[in-house]
């Protein structure tokens, strides 16, 4: 959580790690919030001599809080931290511990080591401004992999430890000042802003007034609207003013790519004087410089000096004086060039933008999710605008929904024999041993199936579970060793994925409550244990309910209570806007052809009659056709015996990628004839959240 200023009572609030200058880092990188392989490698290696400290010394405390409260240049500060550990001596001394993990046989950077120090120096000045005993300072530094372990003793000194303490504090305190001067020009900007079309769409002025007054009010605000009334921009409008005029921070979430384009475009027709910045998140993989997805500055020299780079070379403050609207390729080019992360690049800015447009898994995923979504972050600063929110129930339960597949880990296995290493070896072993759990577990609980595809709910084998967890961290930590010895890393590695499977899963089973079903599942080629959740709201709702306000968006919202209760929303603080369809109802034409069959079963039997008919209708129309089907198998199925005379048949595929998907717009969009069918999935990119404009579809 950054500084938290608060003018009226000249009081600041702030953690140790605002006091630390983030150039220091060096190597460091992503110490703090980095990818959650250098997350768990850090947890698993603490948390290990964390609880040998406590077994072996019964004055030993991990997670110390700490806090110190005083007075600098007329504000009062209150400065807050954690200790990784503290101990007493025999001499009544208290020691504090600073503890870090470091690559067997390497070493801190210089950049990261004084980081380090002055982290475990500042907890300790807060210490003695409490305490009557000495304090003594430890930087604790455990080899990864190995038990080796090595302690240096810090010699502080705290006049100059307290000098750079209020060096550093002038300077947040300047930053902010600054910060003030572009609050208040934001807030000029947001009394001047105007809804960017000269007439409004009917419904769209009740939307305006709907989120004005829940933004005024603090509510969440659930809105069903039809499809085509232009839904986006009137929700965007009100809640950009109001952030503007009210210093707070807009994320746009979304499930598609084609809806953030929509609302990057909305956000460039109301930024008409460049008087905020937009910034688009994309998924990290696709993020990375490296081909790989191993967050670690020893693995990675886009991570390696991360802040010493970008102070350098200054991208950052060049990307917020260059376009309003920062878009991802632009970021990935200059990271690029400046051999810094592209994806950290992004996170730095999101940061200093006034609108991040993104997908739901920034907010709602605990394990991509943005650190401003964290669980301990305050979010009143925060609006949420959720397009197509009734995609947020599914999204929401597979987030807590993990499983642990046979036939998966057994691919690993092969995988690894087939590397022929010792090593490799070993770990085909682990995976091996995982895939035989998992399908002794499941021929147990449906026994009675004799290999025949089912399910059915059960408890789980979480000791036997539990009990390779060990070996699979030791395991991890030897494989990425191995990978960084033979320079061999890979985007998509099988052994690394099975492992953050079984991390997932281990998370999910001390989650496991009513709110869950655990299941045992056999298809004819596989055998899993599923975690599933049925409920997310709980989970959900944490976020939203610690913002300001949240504005969800569909055209399905229906039964309202329902979407409100599943997804979380605080029932004192949520109202629902819900709108008729505007459209003449004479404009639409409903078909029925009773003469197929489009039930599952019957399916097969009539898809060559169901092309057919497609074709007579498709043929009927003076325009381009959109079909929508219910899965891509039925879409392929019919496609395969479509032929469509004058008209041109697009398919929609599964493994399509964002630019085949945009070509297929474009194709839409520049058909001059208007002889294009379109076979898509309903509930797709082409079905929701996209655009159609005039007589484009």
């Amino acid at each position: 959580m950054p500084p938290r200023f608060d003018d009226v009572r000249c009081r600041v609030e702030l953690s140790v790690a605002d006091l630390l200058e983030r150039e220091l880092a060096g190597s460091l990188g992503f110490g703090n919030r980095g990818g959650y392989e250098r997350m768990w490698l850090g947890q698993a290696i603490h948390s290990r001599y964390q609880g040998d400290a406590e077994a072996a010394d019964g004055t030993y405390r991990r997670e110390v809080g700490v806090s110190l409260e005083l007075v600098h240049r007329g504000w009062e500060v209150l400065l807050r931290g954690r200790i990784d550990g503290l101990r007493r001596e025999p001499d009544g001394s208290l020691v504090v511990e600073e503890i870090k993990s470091v690559r067997r046989g390497g070493q801190l950077s210089a950049g990261a080591r004084e980081l380090y120090v002055r982290q475990a120096l500042l907890y300790a000045w807060m210490l003695r401004a409490q305490q009557e005993a000495p304090v003594r300072v430890e930087l604790v530094l455990i080899a990864i992999g190995s038990d080796q372990l090595e302690r240096e003793l810090l010699q502080p000194d705290w006049g100059e430890l307290e000098r750079e303490l209020k060096r550093r504090l002038s300077a947040l305190i300047r930053g902010h000042q600054q910060a003030r001067a572009a609050t208040a020009e934001r807030r000029r900007i947001a009394r001047d802003l105007a809804f960017p079309y000269a007439d409004s769409r009917r419904g769209q002025e009740e939307i305006v007034a709907a989120a004005d007054t829940a933004l005024g009010n603090g509510d969440h605000l659930l809105i069903e609207a039809p499809t085509g009334i232009g839904k986006t921009v009137a929700a965007l409008y009100p809640a950009l003013r109001y952030a503007l005029a009210n210093d707070k921070r807009v994320f746009v979430l979304t499930a598609k790519t084609l809806q953030q384009d929509m609302a990057m475009r909305v956000l460039g027709l109301l930024n008409g004087e460049e008087g905020f910045r937009a910034l688009r998140l994309r998924a990290k993989a696709k993020m990375c410089a490296n081909g790989e997805v191993i967050c670690h500055e020893e693995y990675c020299p886009f991570a390696r000096d991360f802040y010493g780079k970008v102070k350098s070379s200054g991208i950052v403050p060049r990307l917020l004086a260059g376009t309003p609207q920062l878009e991802p390729e632009e970021i990935y080019r200059q990271a690029q060039a400046e051999e810094v992360c592209p994806f950290e690049i992004s996170l730095d800015l999101s940061g200093q933008v006034q609108v991040v447009v993104c997908d739901y898994n920034y907010a709602f995923d605990p394990y991509v999710g943005l650190s401003d979504f964290g669980a301990g972050e305050d979010l009143a600063d925060t609006i949420l605008v959720i397009d197509e929110l009734h995609n947020l129930v599914e999204r929401g339960r597979g987030y807590y929904s993990p499983a642990l597949s046979a036939a998966a880990a057994r691919r690993v296995a092969e995988a690894m024999v087939r590397g022929g290493r010792p090593l490799l070896v070993e770990l085909g072993e682990l995976a091996e041993e995982l895939a035989r759990l998992v399908e002794v577990a499941v021929g147990d609980l449906l026994p009675g199936l004799h290999g025949e595809p089912g399910a059915a709910e059960t408890a789980l084998p979480e000791d036997a579970l539990w009990a390779l967890r060990p070996r699979f961290d030791a395991a991890f930590v030897d494989y990425l060793e191995y990978r960084r010895e033979e320079k061999d890393f890979r985007a998509e590695d099988p052994f690394v994925a099975l492992y953050f499977d079984v991390l997932r899963f281990l998370d999910a089973m001390m989650l496991v409550d009513d709110a869950f079903s655990t299941l045992a599942v056999r298809t004819l080629d596989d055998a899993q244990l599923q975690i599933l959740c049925k409920d997310p709201s709980r989970f959900l709702g944490r976020v939203l309910n610690r913002t300001h306000a949240a504005i969800g968006l569909s055209a399905t919202l229906s039964p309202v209570e329902f979407y409100r209760d599943l997804l979380g929303f605080d029932p004192q603080r949520t109202t629902w806007l819900s709108l008729p369809n505007p459209f003449p109802a004479e404009n639409r034409l409903v078909v029925i052809d009773a003469t197929v069959e489009t039930t599952y079963r019957q399916r097969p039997l009539h898809t060559p009659r169901i092309a057919s008919r497609l074709a007579e209708f498709a043929a009927a129309v003076p325009g381009n056709c959109l079909a929508l089907f219910p899965s891509y198998e039925f879409l392929a199925n019919v496609a395969a015996h479509l032929s469509v005379p004058g008209k041109r048949v697009l398919v929609q595929q599964r493994s399509d990628s964002d630019r085949a998907r945009q070509e297929i717009l474009d194709t839409l969009r520049g058909a001059l004839l208007r002889d294009v069918l379109l076979l898509a999935v309903a509930g797709g990119v082409f079905a929701e959240g996209v655009d159609y404009p005039g007589d484009m579809l």
